[in-house]
């Protein structure tokens, strides 16, 4: 009885390697700022967590947040999240849009999304992307760079 479950049970990594071999990105982590505005509200401090990867050769990206603050004060609905992703001289900003939540209450909730390659790797002005890379230029920066900082803004 153990031999077929064994059988199975390396058959199903042996299966899940070359996927899991194939997700290249900036990979996952947090940052942390201090003593940051986000809309009418003072943050003491905002911590970001996120997920970069690709999937199929695409982009995958997710992520939440959290701030603590005064509990009387709302983060705008509209707050987003920019990611700025390095390698080398070469740079762009990619778009969190997870839930806002509450101050002092823990992370938000995020469902990961795939962007297209065209739009994954940008500029921004305030919530909107600009000047975004060729898919050629952001599949390079997707496969080498690394999340460097971010930036919030609503």
């Amino acid at each position: 009885m153990k031999a077929p479950r064994l059988l199975i049970a390396s058959l199903l990594t042996a299966s899940l390697a070359p996927a899991t071999a194939l997700a290249v990105g900036p990979g996952s982590g947090s940052d942390s700022k201090y003593n940051v505005r986000i809309g009418n509200c003072n943050a003491s401090s905002v911590e970001v967590r996120y997920r970069l990867d690709s999937l199929m050769g695409e982009p995958v990206v997710g992520g939440s947040w959290r701030w603590n603050g005064d509990s009387n004060c709302d983060a705008p609905s509209s707050t987003v999240i920019w990611l700025k992703v390095q390698s080398g001289s070469s740079h762009g900003y990619v778009r969190l849009d997870p839930a806002v939540p509450d101050a002092n209450q823990g992370f938000g909730y995020n469902v990961s999304g795939s962007p297209d390659w065209d739009e994954v790797a940008c500029g921004y002005r305030g919530t909107q992307r600009n000047g975004c890379m060729d898919p050629g230029s952001a599949k390079q920066l997707w496969k080498s760079g690394r999340v460097t900082g971010f930036e919030i803004a609503w």
